[in-house]
């Protein structure tokens, strides 16, 4: 599950330019991920959820999501 408030407001945006259209909206969303994030980096950030810490096997949530550039633009890998 992913609980990225970034996503949320990506999907709200997709869905007023959709005028409504929940299904358009989807593959917008659907597209910005699987199309335009191939080419970044893509890191999730996990969380825990502490209502399901006792019941469920794995409590683990996507809180966020960090997606810096690929190869020699992201300057910040070649300070090591």
């Amino acid at each position: 599950m992913i609980e990225d408030w970034e996503l949320g407001q990506l999907y709200w945006n997709c869905l007023k330019s959709s005028d409504g259209n929940e299904d358009l909206a989807c593959k917008k969303v659907k597209q910005k991920y699987f199309d335009e994030f191939i080419e970044k980096d893509l890191h999730f950030f996990l969380g825990t959820t502490r209502q399901f810490h006792k019941i469920a096997p794995n409590p683990f949530i996507i809180i966020g999501a960090f997606y810096p550039s690929k190869g020699k633009e992201n300057l910040q890998l070649s300070l090591f």
